[in-house]
């Protein structure tokens, strides 16, 4: 009798565990999910958050501190150039010159506007003001294109003679495509760059762009079809060989137009810049950076699945590398902690004869422009050469 009700209790205690794991699994699965919603798909236009106080500034240098209760900004001493603005005003941060007692001082360019002490501002990757002309004195025009889902805008940078370049480039066009949350100033960097006509474009999401009918970020599942849209309007006006340029998203969407369009045969060559190539993986190395347990993860994943209509095997490019038969200049910062560079160094070995591969030390997400922007920016002008 007592081993009877020895073994009702174990049974019981047994099943209380099971029950109490999968309850926790589900749960945590579900909370997680809706994280993955709001973090990931859903689409954001907020402004960012200013993170830093002016407390000292003169005509070559800038004295900042971190700003309380407002999430830490490590890059407020880091050896990079970075963009220092309260959305009007705009310099660019040089060297760190000193650090002491919260506080740092650094080489500041000023390009557009005046700081002064006392005012809050923030930093940014993008490195230039948001205006071509302004940022790098290149002309440019505001233009409309025809997509999907509607006309969505466009800066289109005429080609400009580049000694870089052996001939005239008329109808070479290079395509910029930005990533998540980002827009188009994020790619001034690179106009130019290629003795080419540039077009950097807006997509499905974008702030006065066309929602996608899924009312979320679609990774480029749905996006390539905007860039396909911007190859026609390149072709309708003079091009005949395309170069893609895609940053983060912007990365998935170009592999996935060049997966997917009839269009694609144009393309002569690809820059991709920390590209999420497998979005979930991504969603994997987000959950480590929030110390989410795996099965958790796993569970997350269902539930997006069923609730908002994630098809994670339509996310996966990655695995698709193999496929692609145009060279393919790969960045990658190896501190991303965004994008897993894991996937760079996977599709770089997919596919060897096409990729050219190249990691920055110590870079995070999109940042090895602002870490080393003359290796930068000479890769991609040997890369220009070489596709020519």
């Amino acid at each position: 009798m007592r081993y009877i009700y020895r073994n009702k209790i174990i049974r019981y205690t047994g099943l209380s565990v099971v029950l109490v794991i999968v309850l926790a699994l589900v749960g945590g699965g579900w909370y997680f999910s809706d994280v993955l919603e709001a973090d990931g798909l859903r689409v954001d236009h907020s402004v960012p958050e200013n993170s830093v106080v002016v407390t000292a500034i003169d005509e070559n240098t800038v004295t900042l501190k971190q700003l309380p209760d407002v999430d830490e900004e490590e890059r407020l001493s880091i050896p990079a150039l970075w963009g220092l603005t309260d959305g009007i005003n705009y310099g660019q941060l040089g060297a760190a010159l000193s650090e002491s007692d919260g506080q740092v001082t650094r080489e500041l360019k000023l390009q557009q506007g005046v700081f002064q002490v006392g005012d809050e501002l923030y930093l940014e990757r993008t490195g230039f003001p948001h205006d071509p002309f302004v940022a790098q004195s290149l002309p440019f025009e505001e233009v409309r294109i025809s997509g999907e889902l509607g006309e969505m805008e466009a800066w289109y940078v005429p080609h400009i003679a580049n000694v870089n370049y052996q001939d005239e480039g008329s109808d070479v066009w290079a395509i910029f495509v930005h990533g998540r949350t980002g827009n188009r100033a994020g790619t001034i960097r690179m106009l130019g760059s290629f003795g080419a006509h540039s077009l950097t474009i807006d997509y499905r999401n974008d702030e006065g762009a066309p929602a996608s009918e899924s009312g979320y970020y679609d990774f480029g599942t749905t996006e390539w079809r905007d860039v396909e849209a911007a190859v026609q309007y390149a072709l309708d006006n003079g091009a005949k060989r395309i170069v893609l340029v895609g940053f983060s998203m912007g990365g998935g969407i170009v592999v996935n137009y060049q997966l997917k369009s009839d269009l694609a045969k144009h393309t002569i060559g690809i820059v991709l810049d920390a590209p999420m190539l497998n979005f979930s993986r991504t969603i994997d190395k987000g959950a480590q950076e929030r110390s989410v347990p795996a099965p958790i993860t796993i569970f997350a994943k269902l539930f997006s699945s069923i609730r908002f209509g994630v098809d994670w095997s339509d996310l996966d490019f990655l695995s698709h590398a193999d496929e692609l038969t145009v060279p393919i200049l790969l960045i990658h910062g190896d501190n991303d902690d965004t994008v897993p560079i894991e996937t760079s160094i996977e599709f770089a070995a997919a596919a060897p004869s096409m990729v050219e591969f190249h990691t920055f030390e110590g870079a995070g997400h999109a940042e090895a422009w602002n870490w080393d922007r003359q290796r930068y920016g000479q890769l991609v002008r040997n890369f220009g050469q070489r596709i020519r």
